[in-house]
């Protein structure tokens, strides 16, 4: 078995519009076909018939999986759900299948299935159900299913659900890796799982990693030998996922170093550790910019970061672009106040920094934004926004601590200094300036008016100040237009800003 899509992988997008690529395509799926000689090979494919055309001009299109054995294909299933909410778009593409496909292969009738076949809650067509009343004796799932924060539980239950129902042995395969998904990197986890009839795990793949899995079920009786599932622990899953994003996205986009700005603060340190497990400490360089308002614990914390993860340090300071700044505007500004002006040149001044030395040396820039920050546009167009990839934009900022403390924890040794988890955060743009959030209540407010999309009332019920709410709910509504010209992020959430999420900016 392999994952959905898996010649091209998934999500396409437009690309699954070039007649060149079905093409290719489907001269690979020949050639893996010519190769399953003495074994069934179930293959995630676009299938498409290149004689009829849609309302779009363009040919008609399935998600598609084929069973190919000794150089025949036996059957070809189309995937009859097509998810059309959040990151998916599958109705845009594909023409959905009608057929709960049973495939007759030697040793046993398999009901084939893709991804949203199996998550049929909300449908009328029940493509397990209708494929156990046609015979099958094995179920099988080919899914590219993404990843976000307890998305492995929620599969469990899906597949144990399935499973009592039908009494039939389910082997689900998952995708595994980072794709774009249009405005945001999608990570797939693998976490491939194997349930025998009576609802024993009889196989499992690796998380975060490619693997090979073979698993064994009797399927006359559905019996199969149980073995553990693995333990969970959302912090550690949400690490993978991150490293794993950055590691694939740079893959893919051809970046092999990183760079970011490294501020003595929670946010940068993190984005530091996942550059540095991602790439190897080898090709991530850190670099401090002070100015006037820096202070000495944020240099050494900076410094101290980049000794323990053994990335390379560069210190550069900003006070004189700054001054050179203010000097050249001065006629402008004559007679106004000091204001949020005045800090975001210094933000700015650090972004043009970076972004030289990427543009210089070939690195990605990775911005260390985190999802409260991002929501509430406490952050800078042009300044610390800048950057090809959002490391930590779908990370509240209390769980950017609480992964800190998981890094630290699982270390022999704290990578993160203690002092950098412990000081009040603060951009340090002007004299003794805090941020101005409350992240203990603020990150978590801010989580229900995004991810859980709760009613102003229905936050307040929950104990929150109507004031506070709505001043949440304006900045998170004024602050589009900025999330609409950041970086893209990596989605370890249900609900990331990005394609699963689309407000107008004004």
């Amino acid at each position: 078995m392999f994952p959905e899509l898996t010649i091209t992988g998934y999500p396409l997008l437009d690309l699954i519009h070039q007649r060149a690529l079905l093409e290719r395509q489907r001269r690979a799926l020949d050639e893996v076909t010519a190769l399953a000689a003495g074994i069934t090979a179930v293959v995630g494919f676009v299938d498409f018939d290149p004689g009829r055309a849609g309302s779009n001009g363009y040919p008609l299109l399935y998600n598609a999986a084929a069973v190919a054995r000794d150089g025949q294909i036996l059957a070809i299933h189309r995937k009859n759900l097509l998810p059309d909410y959040d990151v998916f778009s599958e109705e845009r593409y594909f023409t959905p299948g009608s057929v709960a496909t049973v495939a007759d292969v030697p040793g046993a009738r398999l009901g084939v299935q893709i991804c949203e076949d199996l998550w049929d809650a909300n449908y009328e067509n029940k493509v397990t159900r209708a494929q156990v009343a046609a015979g099958a004796e094995l179920i099988v799932n080919l899914s590219a299913s993404p990843f976000h924060v307890g998305k492995g539980r929620e599969r469990r239950e899906l597949l144990l659900r399935h499973v009592a129902e039908c009494r039939r042995p389910m082997f689900f395969v998952n995708q595994v890796g980072g794709e774009d998904g249009y405005d945001g990197e999608l990570v797939f986890d693998g976490d491939s799982l194997a349930y025998d009839a009576s609802g024993r795990l009889i196989g499992l793949g690796r998380a975060f990693a490619e693997d090979l899995v073979v698993a064994d079920v009797d399927v006359r009786s559905g019996a199969g030998v149980e073995i553990a599932d693995r333990e969970t622990d959302p912090d550690a899953e949400a690490l993978d996922a991150l490293v794993l994003g950055v590691r694939e996205y740079a893959r893919r986009a051809g970046f092999k170093k990183a760079l970011l700005g490294l501020s003595g603060g929670v946010d940068s340190a993190l984005v530091a550790v996942i550059a540095a497990r991602a790439l190897g400490a080898e090709n991530v360089l850190g670099v401090s910019m002070p100015s006037r308002y820096s202070s000495d614990h944020s240099r050494e914390d900076a410094r101290q970061l980049a000794l323990n993860l053994g990335i390379a340090f560069q210190t550069i300071g900003i006070e004189a672009v700054f001054q050179s700044y203010l000097d050249t505007l001065a006629p402008v500004f004559a007679g106004a106040p000091e204001d949020v002006t005045e800090e975001n040149l210094q933000a700015r001044a650090r972004g043009a920094i970076l972004m030289a030395i990427s543009n210089k040396t070939g690195a990605l820039l990775l911005s260390t934004g985190n999802k409260t920050e991002v929501a509430l546009g406490y952050c800078t167009l042009y300044g610390d926004m800048n950057g090809g990839l959002m490391v930590i934009a779908d990370v509240s900022k209390t769980r950017v601590y609480s992964i800190a403390r998981h890094v630290n924890r699982a270390a022999s040794r704290p990578l993160i200094p203690l002092r950098t988890l412990e000081k009040p955060p603060s951009a340090e743009l002007k004299e003794g300036q805090v941020d101005p959030f409350d992240y203990d209540v603020v990150s978590p407010l801010a989580d229900l008016l995004v991810e859980e999309e709760l009613p102003v009332e229905e936050c307040v019920q929950r104990g929150y100040a109507r004031e506070l709410v709505l001043r949440l709910a304006r900045l998170i509504r004024l602050s589009e237009y900025k999330r609409r010209q950041a970086a893209p992020g990596i989605r370890i959430t249900p609900k990331a800003f990005g394609l699963g999420r689309r407000f107008p900016i004004a």
